[in-house]
């Protein structure tokens, strides 16, 4: 027994000394380089040295809006379609034949009066 206590010691001393010599061998480790530096950056765009282009013509100014045909006058009889109406009535009277006259009955003097809105002559 002891035979084998002393082979295992010597087993065992020998593996510490093989430990000692694998650390100096790592102690010697050498560290990998450095990574390369990044690329520079682009360089900043020149600039150009042709003349700017010439600004665009200025747009015509819009057409003048026509002023609207002048109104006719209101007929007596569209006063007179008012005389029954309460104040505000809207009211709808054809002068002659493609006419239209659309307004509203309001009291103007103590009276009611037509007073027209809108006016439309077909042609």
């Amino acid at each position: 027994m002891h035979a084998r206590f002393i082979f295992f010691a010597a087993l065992l001393i020998g593996a510490g000394a093989a430990d000692v010599a694998a650390q100096e061998r790592t102690s010697s480790y050498v560290a990998p380089p450095a990574p390369p530096a990044p690329p520079a950056p682009p360089a900043p765009p020149m600039p150009s040295d042709l003349p700017a282009p010439p600004a665009p013509p200025a747009p015509p100014p819009p057409a003048a809006i026509p002023a609207p045909p002048p109104l006719p006058e209101v007929p007596a009889e569209a006063h007179a379609a008012c005389a029954g109406k309460t104040d505000g009535s809207r009211l709808r009277f054809t002068p002659g034949p493609g006419e239209t006259m659309s307004g509203l009955c309001k009291r103007v003097d103590g009276r009611m009066a037509f007073q027209l809105r809108s006016y439309r002559k077909d042609s």
